[in-house]
C-alpha cells in the first residue's frame, strides 16, 4: 500500500502562498470602476426569453424609433430584433413603453477588464421582453393576403366589364352585390359592444319565464292557489259593483235563473249555479257574480263578429239587462276602437279565451276538468290544455287508485285530464319556431 502512504503524506503538507503578480487575485483597493456616461448609442442590453431560446450564434439589432434623440437608450422607444433561419425575435415592450413590462425595474451591465484591473459599468440598461414567430406563418399570412387582393382586383375588373357590356339582368346583379356587401373593417368597433351584451342576454335566457300579456294578471309571490288570480285581475270594482244578483237568488228553479243570464245555453253554467245555491251562504253571492260575469263573456264570445260590423251606438241592443259598467269594460278590455266601430282582433280572441277559462278554472275550486270546458266552448281538448298551461296549470291525469274508484280505463282517463292551479305558479317556455321548410312542387 505504498500509494495510500504518498498521498497521505503529500496531503499532511501545507501549501505555499503564491508570490504577487498577474496570476494573484486583486483586492478591492487594486480594482478601479469606472461608470459610463449615459449615451444615445447601443451598448449592451438585457434579453429575456421566456418561451424559446434561442443560439448562441443568434446575432441582433437594436432598432430606435427616434433616430435623432440625443436621450439615453433606456429612455427612446427602441426594439431589439434577431433572426435565425426559421424563426423571428423581437421585443415586445421597450417600443411602445408600457407600463408593468418590465419598465418597474432597471439592470446593470459590468464588465471587468483583469489586465488593468478595471470594472466598467455601463448606464442603466433596458431589458427586452422577447416575443416569436416562425417565418414560414408569416409567408403564409402575406401569400394569403396577396391572394385575396388579386381576387378582389380581378373581381373589380369583371364588375367594369360587366356595367359597360353585360346584359340588364348582369348588371342589376352587380348592384345588388355592391348593396349587400359588408364592411369588415366598418363593424370592428361593434364587436366590444356586442360582446358587452352577451352576458346580459344570456341573463334574461337564464331568468324563468313570465306570464303572458294576453293573461289575467297573476300574483307571482303567493303559495295560495286562490290568490294567484284575485278578483281585480278578472273584474274591475266598478263593474263588480255593477252586477246585481238579488233575482238570480230569488229565482225558484233552474230555467228562471238561466233565463236572467246573458248567454243562456251553457249546461255548465246551470248546474254550476244549483250547486252555488244549495252550497254554503257565505261565499254565494260573489260566486253568483262570477258566474254572470263568465256569461256575458261567453255572450261577447259569441257576438264578437256581429260587434265589428255594428256602430258602438248600437251595440247594447245584443246586451240587453248587461250593466253599462260591464259592457264597457268589455270592450274597451276586449275590442280594439276603430273610428266609431269595435273589431274582436284574433289576439283579442285569445285574451278573451283565457279569461273565460280562468272564470271556469275559479268556480271549479282552481282544478277544472279540460274535456267539460272544451265541449262548453266548441274547441279541442288540445287548445283548451295550451290555455292552460298557459295560465300556469299543470295538466294531470286521474291516479291509479282514483281510476280504481271511479271504475276508469286509462283511454277512459285520458279523456278525464284535470287542469290544476298550483302555487307560486310556474309559467311554460314560449316556443321558438323556425322557417317554415319549403315544399317542392
Amino acid at each position: 500500500m505504498p500509494s495510500s502512504s504518498k498521498d497521505l503524506s503529500s496531503k499532511g503538507k501545507k501549501r505555499k502562498s503564491l508570490p504577487s503578480g498577474a496570476d494573484s487575485q486583486p483586492t478591492p483597493s487594486d480594482v478601479k470602476v469606472v461608470v459610463s456616461d449615459p449615451s444615445s448609442s447601443a451598448g449592451p442590453v438585457f434579453a429575456n426569453f421566456p418561451s424559446v431560446r434561442p443560439s448562441k450564434n443568434t446575432s441582433y439589432t437594436v432598432y430606435t424609433r427616434d433616430p435623432g434623440s440625443s436621450s439615453s437608450v433606456n429612455d427612446q422607444h427602441t426594439l431589439l430584433v434577431g433572426e435565425t433561419e426559421d424563426v423571428e425575435f423581437f421585443s415586445t415592450n421597450q417600443l411602445e413603453k408600457r407600463e408593468g413590462d418590465g419598465s418597474e425595474c432597471q439592470y446593470v451591465a459590468a464588465l471587468y477588464d483583469p489586465s488593468t484591473q478595471t470594472l466598467h459599468i455601463q448606464n442603466p440598461t433596458p431589458l427586452y421582453l422577447m416575443a416569436h414567430r416562425a417565418k414560414r406563418l408569416k409567408l403564409a399570412a402575406s401569400v394569403k393576403k396577396s391572394e385575396m387582393d388579386s381576387r378582389a382586383e380581378y373581381k373589380a375588373r369583371r364588375n367594369d366589364l360587366g356595367e359597360v357590356f353585360g346584359t340588364r339582368k348582369a348588371k342589376s346583379q352587380i348592384r345588388a352585390e355592391e348593396r349587400n356587401r359588408v364592411d369588415v373593417g366598418a363593424m370592428q368597433g361593434v364587436k366590444g359592444h356586442l360582446m358587452e351584451a352577451i352576458p346580459k342576454t344570456a341573463m334574461l335566457e337564464e331568468a324563468p319565464p313570465g306570464p303572458s300579456e294576453l293573461i289575467p294578471t297573476p300574483n307571482l309571490e303567493t303559495s295560495q292557489p286562490d290568490e294567484v288570480y284575485p278578483r281585480e285581475s278578472l273584474i274591475l270594482s266598478d263593474e263588480w259593483s255593477a252586477i246585481s244578483v238579488s233575482e238570480l237568488l230569488k229565482a225558484t228553479d233552474d230555467k228562471e235563473r238561466v233565463a236572467l243570464l246573458p248567454y243562456r245555453r251553457s249546461r255548465w253554467i246551470e248546474a254550476k249555479m244549483r250547486s252555488i245555491i244549495n252550497g254554503p251562504p257565505a261565499v254565494r253571492k260573489a260566486n253568483l257574480k262570477y258566474i254572470y260575469y263568465l256569461a256575458a263573456l261567453l255572450h261577447f264570445q259569441d257576438q264578437a263578429g256581429w260587434i265589428g260590423k255594428t256602430p258602438s251606438t248600437e251595440i247594447a241592443s245584443k246586451f240587453r239587462g248587461v250593466p253599462p259598467q260591464v259592457l264597457n269594460g268589455m270592450l274597451s278590455r276586449f275590442a280594439e276602437g276603430s273610428g266609431k266601430k269595435y273589431t274582436v282582433t284574433e289576439k283579442m280572441r285569445t285574451k278573451l279565451f283565457a279569461y273565460i277559462c280562468t272564470l271556469y278554472l275559479l268556480l271549479d275550486g282552481w282544478t277544472v276538468e279540460v274535456g267539460k270546458v272544451a265541449k262548453e266552448l266548441s274547441l279541442t281538448d288540445a287548445k283548451v290544455i295550451n290555455m292552460y298551461k298557459s295560465l300556469g296549470c299543470q295538466v294531470e291525469i286521474p291516479t291509479p287508485a282514483e281510476r280504481e274508484k271511479l271504475g276508469l280505463s286509462m283511454s277512459e282517463a285520458q279523456k278525464a285530464r284535470r287542469a290544476v292551479l298550483k302555487a307560486p305558479v310556474k309559467f311554460p317556455k314560449t316556443k321558438m319556431r323556425g322557417p317554415a321548410k319549403r315544399q317542392n312542387v
